[in-house]
């Protein structure tokens, strides 16, 4: 095997095993300690930084498409910025049952959030 194989096994390893670490161990992601609403309000309170979260989108649009076959995957652009937070949290408290949006929330902090939900809010 050559040293270039070796480092992208090495890479893959490094990159994406602690990315999905939840869903290869069939763990779930810790639920958060504070009341739901306490937290819808402090990620509400954090003004999105659309740039960043079009940066964190590309994952999210890989399965929520403008233009979908699959209705059992929703739209997420142009979702009011209010309603997407609360949804996304709802998956992260796990009161949404998807265990791939579970996973998915359970490894976005509340910034990536306000991110996300801001840019989604302002796409058509």
């Amino acid at each position: 095997m050559g040293i270039h194989k070796i480092w992208l096994f090495a890479a893959c390893g490094i990159f994406l095993i602690p990315h999905f670490s939840f869903a290869d161990s069939g763990a779930q992601p810790p639920i958060p300690d504070m009341p739901l609403g306490e937290a819808i309000g402090q990620v509400l309170a954090i003004p999105g930084d659309a740039e960043y979260g079009a940066y964190l989108a590309s994952e999210c649009v890989t399965c929520h498409q403008q233009h979908s076959a699959n209705h059992a995957i929703p739209l997420i652009n142009g979702l009011p910025r209010e309603y997407f937070v609360e949804a996304m949290l709802e998956y992260k408290y796990r009161l949404r049952d998807n265990s791939v949006m579970q996973a998915i929330m359970g490894s976005l902090g509340m910034e990536e959030l306000s991110a996300l939900a801001t840019y989604f809010s302002t796409k058509d």
